[in-house]
């Protein structure tokens, strides 16, 4: 019987495409509340949609790799980047969401 292929970097990936698409949404959302501005320096001269857009199509190329057999590598080095890409937007998320409650209390 033919072993199940696993996909450990399945999830990770999965998680980072959908934190980059969070990021961009609440961005997009801060950006034109005037809540927040722009920290990357090769974003902040695009208006609130164009970030918005480049952030989509960056979370469609994350997703992209889904398909890919990188998700079946066993490589202890792409888990430990993609944990700390993870942990990198969680602190951004968690940042916007912050601002942007502020903004609204």
């Amino acid at each position: 019987m033919p072993k199940p292929l696993t996909t450990p970097l399945k999830k990770p990936i999965g998680a980072l495409a959908i934190l980059n698409l969070a990021d961009g949404l609440l961005t997009y959302w801060g950006l034109l509340a005037g809540a927040i501005e722009e920290a990357n320096p090769l974003l902040s001269g695009l208006s609130p949609l164009a970030v918005f857009a480049v952030k989509l199509l960056l979370s469609v190329c994350l997703a992209a790799f889904l398909f890919t057999p990188l998700v079946r590598s066993k490589s202890l080095a792409w888990r430990y980047f993609l944990l700390t890409a993870n942990i990198v937007y969680g602190g951004i998320l968690l940042l916007h969401i912050i601002w942007v409650s502020f903004y609204y209390l």
